[in-house]
């Protein structure tokens, strides 16, 4: 009896020997990646915002302002270390009426650290094969306290996401990490040129028009998985003359996620940072103790064994 107690005892041991390496290695493996076919919805909202329909020249005040982003990963573009994931965002009134502006872009990065790799066809709007660097939609798994890079679509280059502390958002510790970009000049308005009397000019030929944006980014980052799970952006656009002084409000908002949409995300990875934390944790000690107790019971179950004496 104590025979065969030992030697199951033994192979207890070696049982939990082998998920002590292979446990944690095959859950940092298959879950510590983005996916290939991901998709999601983010949304945010700005209240009391200040937007001009530039189809029509109406200036809109005291409106609520939507920012849907869509991502969305392209599988067949994936390869064993990278994934590539499209976006695509909606901004506009809430009610839908009025669509301020949308742009897309396309995105290639490492699915473990989330850092850009210009490669398989990226663009950011209309320019293709822009250089993209830094993070674009996820931190890596097991952030850390310090700033990164992040790609910034307004100057199209990579800038400072500082790290800013951390705090605590629907139950689950997270990384505040901020980015301010100072206002920049984007580029002429559709077109090139605009009413000098919609611009508070006198006269009724156009004038040459520039906008210009400033935003102010908040991120709030579960460090483990490297999800955003809430987010603020305060952007604010003008259109400027030539001379570079403000002549029209184009947008002015803080946009911020409504907290069903924080309460949801985090919903979605509680169960995966869980996982991923005794992935990297305590999990494979554990299993390495019990395989060392179980050796050391098998071992001394087998050598108790009392010989049988003969008379």
């Amino acid at each position: 009896m104590r025979a065969s107690l030992g030697l199951g005892l033994l192979g207890a041991a070696g049982f939990f020997g082998v998920l002590a390496v292979v446990v944690p290695t095959y859950v940092l493996e298959s879950l510590a990646v983005a996916p290939d076919d991901y998709y999601s919805v983010t949304r945010l909202r700005a209240v009391d915002a200040t937007a001009l329909d530039r189809s029509s020249g109406k200036k809109l005040t005291g409106v609520t302002v939507d920012a849907v982003s869509s991502l969305r990963g392209d599988a067949n573009a994936a390869t064993a270390d990278l994934v590539v994931w499209d976006n695509f965002t909606t901004v506009q009134t809430a009610d839908g009426a009025v669509t301020l502006s949308y742009t897309d872009r396309r995105v290639a990065f490492d699915k473990r650290t989330g850092t850009i790799v210009n490669c398989c066809g990226a663009y950011v709007g209309d320019t293709i094969g822009v250089e993209q660097s830094g993070l674009a939609f996820k931190w890596p798994f097991f952030a850390e306290r310090k700033d990164y890079p992040f790609f910034d679509t307004v100057t199209s280059q990579a800038l400072p996401m500082r790290y800013r502390g951390q705090e605590q958002v629907a139950g689950l510790a997270v990384y505040r990490y901020e980015q301010t970009v100072g206002t920049r000049r984007l580029g002429e308005v559709p077109g090139g040129r605009l009413p000098a009397a919609m611009l508070g000019l006198p006269g009724r030929g156009d004038v040459k028009a520039f906008v210009h944006a400033s935003v102010e980014r908040r991120y709030w980052v579960e460090p483990v998985t490297g999800t955003p799970v809430k987010i603020e952006e305060r952007q604010r656009q003008t259109v400027n003359t030539a001379d570079g002084v403000p002549r029209l409000v184009a947008l002015d908002a803080d946009f911020r996620s409504p907290p069903e949409d924080v309460d949801a995300r985090a919903d979605q990875i509680r169960a995966s940072v869980a996982l991923l934390k005794a992935a990297r944790g305590p999990a494979p000690w554990v299993l390495a103790a019990l395989a060392a107790l179980s050796l050391v019971a098998g071992l001394v179950a087998i050598r108790s064994r009392r010989p049988v004496i003969q008379s």
